[in-house]
């Protein structure tokens, strides 16, 4: 009993923190006790204790985090299970606070989510405070990672924008997809940066490339609507080219970004219209944009990305990549690096590893080709 009390205040000031809310979240190690001498003394942190709240940033020390989960899980059953039935909006607002705290320590508690959902169908949870709070806890590291947060996310989003047709508002909402869905350029870019910024707190987040590329696959729909915004989406797109292609060479083991890059070009090639703007060509360094030559930049930068980085596999499988995109013999029969032709000044460690991936990606060259 004394234990479930002394974790409820913290319980109590975490749940309202958290549905402000707060612009990010850190987890922090220990229990608050240890932290710098100003802020202990700070009076204006004493409100927030044993948390740090500074310029709607939140930190939470991870063992007040688990003994308050712990609190929460318990008050969450005796609140549970009809959020939509539920006695008061006192009892709503609990059941926000308490879903929240619960998700910030277990971000795959299908549960907490569903209370989530219901809460918002039934008009008691806000939606930009609904999707501030996820863009908070999709960059701490344990949450950033989990496909429940990702999907809960996509699942606002179709709430939250209207669609061409009916029926395909029917479709959206029994599928994990955002085709059809109208999404502003600044939703848009809202989305792409939440997921840099988790792909930069867990590096190769498979999870939040496959939003990205969802998000992707809505921007490309819209490139190529014929609608007032139309250029508006085909900038965007084109800084979302560059901005893959950048990455991948900052982040050279990242297969993750190499796999949704690629993707990309699959997306923009499956039409003879590329929708991208009209200085795309100059932007890319290219003489015009066709299917053809994005298919040659594709493989020309995969080529020189192999040439600097031989030791990587993850630039091995972008060449592979990039050939299959190509599609064309003459492209199996003329890659020089089916051969030895890498690493031969590297270091005895490096020169074998590189000469093993040169010697796996013949092998895929002679299967490709017959």
């Amino acid at each position: 009993m004394d234990e479930s009390q002394s974790a409820t205040t913290p319980l109590e000031r975490l749940g309202k923190l958290l549905i402000i809310p707060p612009l990010s979240i850190e987890v922090i190690p220990g229990d608050g006790s240890d932290g710098p001498p100003d802020w202990l003394s700070d009076a204006d942190q004493q409100a927030y204790r044993p948390f740090l709240y500074v310029e709607g940033h939140l930190g939470v020390p991870r063992k007040v985090l688990y003994k308050a989960y712990a609190v929460a899980v318990r008050e969450y059953a005796k609140l549970r299970p009809s959020p939509r039935s539920a006695s008061s909006p006192i009892d709503a607002e609990r059941l926000a606070h308490l879903s929240a705290v619960i998700l910030l320590a277990n971000p795959a508690h299908q549960t907490a989510l569903n209370t989530r959902k219901q809460l918002f169908s039934s008009g008691l949870l806000d939606t930009s405070k609904e999707l501030q709070f996820l863009s908070a806890l999709l960059v701490v590291r344990e949450c950033s990672k989990e496909s429940l947060l990702w999907h809960h996310r996509r699942w606002l989003l179709r709430r939250i924008v209207t669609t061409d047709v009916v029926a395909n508002a029917r479709c959206i909402r029994q599928e994990d997809t955002l085709r059809d869905t109208v999404l502003s350029t600044e939703t848009l870019r809202s989305e792409f940066a939440i997921v840099a910024q988790a792909c930069e707190t867990y590096p190769r987040n498979y999870f939040a490339w496959i939003h990205r590329y969802l998000c992707l696959e809505a921007l490309v729909m819209l490139a190529r609507s014929p609608t007032p915004f139309q250029q508006a989406y085909r900038s965007l797109l084109l800084e979302e080219v560059l901005f893959a292609r950048t990455w991948i060479e900052r982040h050279i083991s990242d297969y993750t970004a190499v796999h949704y890059f690629c993707n990309m070009h699959l997306l923009l090639l499956r039409q003879e219209d590329i929708p991208l703007p009209i200085d795309a060509a100059r932007t890319l360094d290219l003489d015009h944009i066709d299917n053809l030559t994005l298919r040659t930049a594709l493989y020309a930068h995969a080529k020189s990305l192999l040439a600097s980085y031989p030791e990587h596999e993850t630039m091995w499988l972008y060449l592979r990549a990039a050939i299959y995109i190509c599609g064309t013999p003459d492209v199996y029969a003329a890659d020089p690096y089916g051969a030895h032709d890498h690493g031969l000044g590297a270091p005895a460690p490096s020169k074998l590893l590189v000469l093993t991936h040169a010697e796996r990606h013949r092998a895929w060259l002679r299967r490709a080709s017959t």
